[in-house]
């Protein structure tokens, strides 16, 4: 059920409506979204979460040899109508959540789907988690300490600045990634907070300002950030990479105001109904959402390790990943 309202400067609290009209017609609101003179919002029962590992699997055929990778930009499916759109200014993602809140699972399903669209996958890990292990042993490249994470970005900015110089010696046009038909390059760099404590002050200004250069320039050349956090405070991150991150998505039952605040830019109050997180559920918000939507990460196996044949089948069977493959 969609309503439109026109308030026409006669009701403030347009949100209150919202609320008051869910009780009224005994559904969830999924979205709500406020635009000049005008308050959408749209009333329902939740979707049913994606099948993960389904969607990673699609058009894999075991054992008869069918399957044919192919450089793919289509949109990574989220949630209902949310999708992650990394051919846009959507590329980069902020993800928050607590432990325990579904992040890992989330994680394994981006970069497989990056992996699936046959673009190249890094993961930034200094804990040492099953997230990096899965990764590492599906043959991603891992970064675990200091020295290998700045020595992994130096070479990220690196790459992205020999595609830039190649665009502008190209006088054919369609300067960007996508335009050219290059892959994208993607990082998951979780739980950035922990890394960025542990650092030196030199080591700290040096990777803040690598992953500042990813951030800013990343877009036409296809170099994604995916920056993960427990929890989330104003002067926690610089703007120059927060402000970058058009996907903002967070999880998990039990999230404090200011990391909601500074996760998604909008406060619990604006989700209209009472808030709705928990294991992999949550909010995001993405230029194309234009608000806060209602979300449910895809469903995976809890166990880690059941993901793990289906991450090597979708690296190894697709391009040559890296020199000498």
């Amino acid at each position: 059920t969609t309503i439109n309202l026109y308030p026409g400067g006669l009701e403030k609290d347009t949100a209150d409506i919202g609320r008051r009209l869910s009780e009224y017609l005994g559904e969830t609101i999924l979205k709500y979204q406020e635009f000049d003179g005008r308050a959408c919002y749209v009333f329902g029962h939740a979707p049913r979460r994606f099948d993960g590992i389904k969607k990673m699997a699609e058009g894999i055929t075991e054992c008869t040899g069918r399957y044919v990778p192919m450089l793919s930009y289509e949109p990574v499916p989220i949630y209902d109508d949310v999708v992650w759109d990394f051919t846009s200014e959507a590329l980069h993602i902020l993800l928050t959540a607590p432990s325990g809140g579904g992040k890992s699972q989330f994680l394994e399903y981006l970069g497989g789907m990056a992996l699936k669209r046959q673009h190249r996958l890094y993961v930034i890990d200094a804990k040492n988690s099953d997230l990096g292990m899965i990764f590492r042993h599906a043959g991603v490249p891992v970064a675990t300490n200091i020295e290998e994470i700045i020595q992994l970005l130096t070479e990220l900015v690196r790459e992205m600045e020999k595609r830039y110089s190649a665009f502008s010696a190209d006088e054919s046009g369609g300067a960007d990634f996508r335009g050219k038909g290059m892959q994208g390059h993607f990082l998951i760099f979780d739980e950035i907070l922990s890394v960025l404590a542990s650092a030196d002050k030199k080591d700290k200004a040096e990777l803040e300002r690598l992953l500042g250069q990813i951030a800013l320039k990343g877009r036409a050349a296809g170099f994604s950030l995916i920056i993960t956090a427990q929890k989330l405070n104003a002067t926690d991150l610089p703007k120059a990479i927060t402000e970058q991150c058009q996907t903002r998505i967070i999880l998990g039952g039990i999230v404090s105001e200011e990391t909601f605040h500074q996760t998604t830019g909008m406060y619990k109050k604006d989700t209209i109904s009472t808030y709705r997180g928990g294991v992999g559920k949550g909010y995001a918000v993405t230029p194309k959402t234009g608000g806060l939507a209602y979300i449910e990460t895809p469903l995976l196996p809890q166990n880690p390790r059941d993901c793990l044949v289906l991450l090597k089948e979708l690296r190894d069977r697709g391009t040559p990943y890296g020199e000498g493959r």
